[in-house]
């Protein structure tokens, strides 16, 4: 029985892997989860957080929210920004799986933010952590709205599950901040060069900037061979690309971050 249960929860991990290879935005993480998170894991809406690790423990810094009711989270924000929930401090005190269900619910826990989490329907809850002392960041992994009641199952499959979805997070959070190292290149190049960089992006070709800026078509490509450089890409294409991700990114408020 356990031999067929670790087979099977191990072909679970490599086929959960493979499916998030080329994940590398927060729109991606948000539809893989959806699309293959959702069939083991039976939840409607579902949160993940990270943190970078201190010494005073973990700091959340930003927020993946997939079908999930952001007013909750402005209900539950503390006094600097951040988020608070019982849910992740009883994770931090004993480092295991947790399951919430609100029509049992801990005496403990404060009554605002009960009252919210049951204005806003959450539900049955199965939440999990992963603590990397490697990398020095924490992340939260909370799923809502789960469908059926909760139980042992739950905590086996949160176990397995959540190191694989941490490891596919943190990639795209790498990914993230590498596209916010890219914003502050692109803020340090100089009015001529933002300019080309204007043109690229509706689609001038090397010809149509030279016209426009009154230069040859070998000035500008010698131009935009030292904007590559500085921005650390290889060509136009590769630019045009992080310029739309750049674009489409959401401005960042206050406190912890919403993504």
């Amino acid at each position: 029985m356990w031999t067929s249960h670790f087979l099977g929860q191990k072909k679970m991990n490599v086929s959960l892997i493979r499916s998030a290879a080329n994940v590398q935005t927060v729109e991606e993480f948000k539809q893989w989860t959806r699309i293959h998170i959702r069939p083991i894991l039976p939840h409607q809406t579902f949160s993940c957080g990270y943190g970078h690790i201190h010494a005073g423990g973990v700091a959340l810094d930003g927020v993946v929210a997939v079908d999930y009711p952001l007013d909750h989270l402005d209900t539950i924000r503390n006094r600097i920004g951040g988020i608070d929930t019982p849910i992740l401090r009883r994770w931090l005190a004993t480092r295991e799986p947790q399951l919430f269900d609100p029509d049992q619910p801990w005496s403990d826990i404060p009554q605002a933010w009960f009252d919210s989490y049951c204005q806003h329907q959450l539900g049955r809850t199965v939440a999990h952590a992963v603590y990397d002392t490697e990398r020095c960041v924490g992340t939260y992994h909370s799923f809502h709205r789960v469908e059926e009641p909760l139980g042992e199952r739950h905590v086996s499959i949160a176990r397995e599950l959540v190191p694989v979805m941490h490891e596919v997070f943190c990639r795209v959070i790498e990914q993230l901040n590498a596209t916010n190292e890219f914003a502050t290149q692109l803020a340090g190049l100089s009015q001529p060069e933002r300019e080309v960089v204007n043109w690229l992006k509706v689609g001038k070709t090397n010809q149509d900037i030279a016209q426009l800026l009154g230069c040859t078509e070998g000035a500008v490509k010698q131009r935009l061979k030292r904007m590559f450089e500085k921005l650390g890409i290889e060509n136009r294409a590769q630019l045009v690309c992080r310029l739309v991700e750049h674009e489409n990114q959401r401005p960042l408020g206050y406190g912890t971050k919403y993504l």
